[in-house]
């Protein structure tokens, strides 16, 4: 083949190659991984989940059993026996029957109603947060898998320019218009891109491993393609995401239910302070004596517990709930602060990526692809080096990445200010 002809073979295959990136998301076929379903299965399935959702559920029976009186005592039993053991000798001597009931004093019944309803309500909010990790952790694994198949059809398509770039060198090396220099530097890339292809595949494996396991999914199990994400522009500013996650963030409401949990406690505790009520009746059944009859008898009780001890034993017992209260309202104050830090932190993570994105779409990309066109033809028309041609082949292939991981990460900053919140946020796209 004529040196022109294959100079203008290896343009068009270059410019085509060049080309491919921008044009490949609307060639692509439509993904076949979903990730509304995926979420949806996990939601229903993953063990965690399940685990809290059991752990709610077996609280949530608990106001009902502390608002419950305890079980009424039944007694039978033999009184004023003489030493004889002869029932009919003593008039007193009866055969009883009796029960007794205790009653909390009132108001402690609804107290220990109220503290279980506040640590079901936790346990509820845990189901919450727990449902928010999961979710996270599968849109996270999702962006990252979407962003290895993006990365590995740019490193194939590299990896063909870069075998094309070799022919071309070994052409010309051929006609002693290159040096040995240019032809072993692209064949040592080309290597480096197939050692690049390996990792990418690897780490492509391990994603759609921990994604089934996120799941609940088989670990062989075929996952498919996910989506390639959008650029997307968080419609909230920092202080509605405070707002909103003050309202819905289900760690920030667990924590405040144990925190009202712990102050019921303390009011629980002062109620120490009065007795509870023992109510018993009894019917003593008697033998008749030999000569006269005898009336069975009735016996009736009330008794009190005497809450005496009260420097050893309810002072300090209140001075414990108290500290456990007032622990339990820093723990909410300090789990607040650090979550408006976290919020604080993706939010400008956000705000990073949309520079990133703007930069790149609005400037490295096309000059990337200028420079990288522009060395081409001085190349095809024997006025250019081959280093050049190279390196801005495999800076355009850089840019490309980094473009795709940038577009990654901005989505996976938004599902984590998702998961802070604790709700969907509402977002619009590049082109609203």
């Amino acid at each position: 083949m004529k040196p022109a002809r294959l100079l203008g073979c290896l343009t068009l295959a270059v410019a085509l190659a060049w080309a491919w990136p921008a044009a490949a998301l609307a060639q692509a076929d439509p993904p076949d991984l979903d990730l509304e379903a995926l979420v949806k299965e996990a939601t229903s399935q993953n063990p965690e989940i399940q685990a809290a959702v059991k752990k709610w559920e077996a609280l949530s029976h608990k106001p009902a059993q502390a608002a419950a009186l305890d079980d009424p005592m039944l007694s039978l039993g033999l009184v004023n026996v003489p030493s004889s053991l002869n029932l009919r000798s003593e008039d007193m001597t009866m055969t009883e029957v009796g029960i007794s009931q205790k009653l909390p004093f009132p108001g402690k019944r609804a107290l220990m109603s109220e503290m279980a309803t506040q640590e079901a309500q936790a346990a509820r909010q845990e189901v919450a947060e727990k449902t928010n990790q999961v979710v996270r952790g599968i849109k996270q694994a999702y962006l990252e898998l979407s962003h290895l198949y993006r990365a590995l059809e740019v490193a194939r398509q590299n990896k063909q320019v870069l075998e094309g770039l070799v022919g071309f060198a070994e052409s010309r090396y051929a006609l002693g218009q290159a040096s040995q220099g240019e032809l072993l530097k692209a064949q040592v890339e080309v290597s480096r891109m197939l050692d690049e292809i390996i990792m990418l595949e690897q780490r492509q494996k391990a994603v759609e491993s921990r994604l089934a396991s996120l799941a609940a999914r088989p670990p062989e199990a075929a996952l498919g393609r996910p989506a390639d994400p959008l650029p997307r522009r968080l419609a909230w500013g920092l202080a509605e995401l405070r707002q909103a996650a003050l309202e819905h963030n289900p760690t920030l409401k667990a924590m405040r239910n144990m925190a009202q949990a712990k102050t019921t406690a303390q009011e629980l505790a002062k109620t120490e302070y009065y007795p509870d009520f023992n109510l018993r009746l009894a019917y003593g059944f008697r033998d008749n004596a030999e000569d006269y009859p005898r009336r069975d008898l009735v016996t009736g009780m009330v008794e009190i517990n005497l809450p005496i001890w009260r420097e050893a034993k309810l002072e300090r017992r209140q001075a414990e709930t108290k500290a456990e209260a007032q622990g339990a309202e820093r723990r909410w104050q300090s789990m607040q602060n650090e979550l408006f830090y976290m919020l604080a932190e993706t939010h400008a993570m956000l705000e990073r990526n949309q520079r990133q994105l703007e930069l790149y779409q609005g400037g490295i990309l096309p000059q990337a692809r200028l420079q990288a066109a522009s060395n081409l033809r001085s190349y095809a028309g024997a006025k250019g080096e081959f280093m050049p041609l190279l390196e801005s082949q495999m800076a355009l292939y850089k840019f490309e990445l980094d473009y795709h991981q940038a577009l990654t990460e901005q989505a996976k900053n938004l599902a984590a200010l998702e998961a802070l919140v604790g709700r969907p946020l509402p977002a619009r796209g590049e082109d609203q």
